[in-house]
C-alpha cells in the first residue's frame, strides 16, 4: 500500500493478518485467521521451512487485502473445503456458490435431486419409472463420475451396456425405445444440475439417438374375436365380466380402478379418475380421457353382475374383495392368455381392439375420438385405421357381441352435463345412484 506525503509516495507497512501455526506431530504449516467472525484453520500442505513460511505469510497478506477490498472468495482460496463450508461463506460474501463440473459427482447431486426435485412429480407412475431407472441403471454406472466426465461418448457406452437383467432374455440388449426411456430421468438430472449451477455445458444427449440402432415401430396388437372368446373361456370367472367391460368401453385398468359407484349416473359411466400404483389420481392421462360412456345392454349385463357381488364403493374389485389392482390383474390376464394358447396380448390390447372393432362394425371415426378420449381424429385414422383390413370376417359376430345399441345412436337423454356425450340412451335403460 502506498501513502502520499507531500510529493512523496512511500511504502506503508503491510498490516499482517492471521497467523502461521504449527501442530504437534505435523511437519506442515497451517494458516489461522478470522473471516466473518469465524475462525479458519487450514493446512497448507507445505513443509515447515523458512522459504515456505514466507510463502504462507504472503498468502495471508493477500487474503487480508482482498477481504479489505471485498474481493476475497473463500471457495477459490480453499478449493479443498467442504461444499457446505464453501456455500456458507459464499452466501456471506453476497455471492452464489457454484462449483465447477469437475468438482461435483453425479452420484452426490442425484441423491440431492431425489430428495428435492423427485417428490414434486405428481404422477405415481412417473415417480416409479424414474426411481427404478435411477436406482437400478443410472446410479450404479455413473455415481462415481463427475459432471465434467459425462460426455456423449460415456453416455453412449452406457447405452451399449444396457441388457435385460432377468427372464429368459437375460443378457440380451434392451431395445432402443427402452434405452431412450431410461435416458429420460438421466437427462432430467443433467438439465437441473446445469441450471442450478449455471454451467454452460454441451449436453451429452445431443445427437445420441442418431447413434442408437433404429428399430421398427411396433404396431398395437388387436385381438381377433375367436381368440377373445378363447381367452374368456380361460380367464378366472370373477374377472370375466371385468375383461369384457374393458373391450366394450376401451377403458384401461387404471381407469377401472378409479371408478366408483357414484360415477355411474343414468345411462352413463363417467370416467373421472384413475388408480395407479396404490394412489388415487383425480386427473387422467390427458384432459380428453375424462369422458362419458353410454351403457349399452351388453355393458349393463356385465355391470349388473359386478355390482351385485360387492358392497364396495368401488365398482371393480379383486376376487378377495380388495380394490381393483392393475398389477395383480395383469398376472391373471397373462395366465389366461397362456392357457388359451392365443397370440400374446396385454390387457391394454383390449383398448386397441375396442377401437379396431368399433371401426369394423361401422362406428363413425369422429364419434370414436370421444369414445376413446383422444384429442383429435388423427390417432384414430393413423393408428387404429390400420387394423380394419383383415378383421372383416368377424364383423357380424362383433356387432352381435357389442349390440346394435352401441352402433345405432339415439338422442341422448342423459341429464348429466359431463363433457361430450359419447353414446346415446334408450328409454328402457336407466341407472340411478350406481345401482343397476
Amino acid at each position: 500500500m502506498r501513502i502520499k506525503t507531500g510529493n512523496l509516495a512511500i511504502e506503508a507497512p503491510i498490516k499482517e493478518t492471521g497467523a502461521i501455526k504449527r501442530r504437534k506431530g505435523s511437519k506442515k504449516l497451517y494458516v489461522d485467521f478470522y473471516y466473518f467472525g469465524q475462525r479458519i484453520t487450514r493446512s497448507t500442505d507445505l513443509d515447515d521451512t523458512p522459504a515456505n513460511e514466507r510463502k504462507v505469510r504472503s498468502f495471508l497478506n493477500r487474503i487480508a487485502e482482498r477481504i479489505e477490498d471485498g474481493t476475497f472468495k473463500f471457495a477459490e482460496a480453499f478449493p479443498g473445503a467442504s461444499d457446505q463450508e464453501k456455500a456458507h461463506f459464499t452466501q456471506k460474501e453476497g455471492r452464489e456458490y457454484r462449483p465447477e463440473p469437475h468438482q461435483v459427482l453425479f452420484g452426490d447431486y442425484a441423491k440431492e435431486w431425489m430428495e428435492t426435485i423427485y417428490p414434486s412429480f405428481g404422477s405415481p407412475t412417473k415417480r416409479n419409472d424414474y426411481r427404478e431407472a435411477i436406482e437400478t441403471r443410472i446410479l450404479p454406472y455413473f455415481k462415481g463420475f463427475t459432471f465434467y466426465q459425462l460426455t456423449g461418448t460415456t453416455v453412449f457406452k452406457f447405452t451399449e451396456s444396457l441388457v435385460r437383467l432377468k427372464g429368459q432374455d437375460k443378457g440380451k440388449q434392451l431395445s432402443t425405445a427402452r434405452k431412450v426411456n431410461l435416458l429420460i430421468p438421466f437427462r432430467a438430472i443433467w438439465n437441473d444440475a446445469c441450471d442450478h449451477y449455471r454451467w454452460p455445458l454441451k449436453s451429452p444427449f445431443d445427437n445420441l439417438k442418431k447413434k442408437l440402432p433404429k428399430t421398427e415401430k411396433k404396431e398395437h396388437t388387436v385381438i381377433r374375436l375367436p381368440d377373445w372368446l378363447k381367452f374368456l373361456d380361460n380367464v378366472e370367472e370373477h374377472y370375466r365380466p371385468i375383461a369384457e367391460i374393458m373391450i366394450f368401453t376401451g377403458m384401461i385398468a387404471s381407469e377401472l380402478g378409479g371408478l366408483k359407484r357414484e360415477d355411474i349416473e343414468g345411462d352413463y359411466i363417467n370416467v373421472r379418475s384413475s388408480y395407479v400404483l396404490g394412489e388415487e389420481k383425480k386427473s387422467l392421462k390427458t384432459a380428453f380421457r375424462k369422458r362419458q360412456i353410454f351403457i349399452t345392454s351388453a355393458i349393463r349385463e356385465r355391470l349388473q353382475t359386478i355390482l351385485n357381488r360387492s358392497t364396495s364403493p368401488h365398482v371393480f374389485t379383486m376376487e378377495d374383495g380388495k380394490r381393483f389392482n392393475s398389477s395383480r390383474f395383469s398376472k391373471i390376464w397373462r395366465k389366461a392368455v397362456l392357457t388359451a394358447a392365443i397370440p400374446y396380448v396385454t390387457s391394454y390390447s383390449a383398448r386397441h381392439s375396442f377401437a379396431a372393432w368399433s371401426l369394423i362394425i361401422g362406428v363413425n371415426p369422429l364419434r370414436l375420438v370421444s369414445l376413446m378420449g383422444h384429442a383429435s381424429k388423427q390417432m384414430v385414422y393413423e393408428v387404429y385405421g390400420n387394423y380394419v383390413e383383415g378383421l372383416e370376417d368377424d364383423a357380424e359376430e362383433m356387432l352381435d357381441y357389442f349390440g346394435k345399441d352401441f352402433v345405432l345412436p339415439r338422442k341422448s337423454k342423459s341429464p348429466v352435463p359431463f363433457r361430450d356425450s359419447t353414446g346415446d340412451s334408450l328409454q328402457n335403460s336407466v341407472v340411478t345412484s350406481g345401482i343397476l
